[in-house]
């Protein structure tokens, strides 16, 4: 997560196509790159990480200033669709 953060620290990156290309210059798959809805109008992505019955994911959310990355558990089998799997709250968000 933090190598995604730094590789986008401070590259304005406001776009998914621009997001697109910074995952895949890190080397991610393109086909394990999904577009998500923008988040409170900042472009999403998620990466499925999903290899050898592992359950890793991440969704990155860019800014004008960086990206945040946040890993989440996906179920193991690729039948499942990781921009499907609906995320609960963070357990370090504060109860409202």
């Amino acid at each position: 997560m933090k190598r995604v953060g730094d590789a986008f620290k401070n590259k304005g990156t406001t776009g998914h196509e621009a997001m697109h290309k910074q995952l895949t210059d890190l080397d991610y798959p393109a086909a394990r790159i999904h577009r998500m809805p923008d988040h409170a109008g900042a472009p999403r992505m998620r990466i499925d990480l999903r290899t050898m019955g592992g359950h890793l994911a991440l969704e990155v959310t860019a800014s004008g200033s960086g990206a945040v990355a946040e890993a989440f558990g996906a179920p193991e089998t690729e039948d499942v669709e990781v921009a499907d799997v609906t995320r609960g709250p963070s357990p370090d968000a504060p109860a409202s």
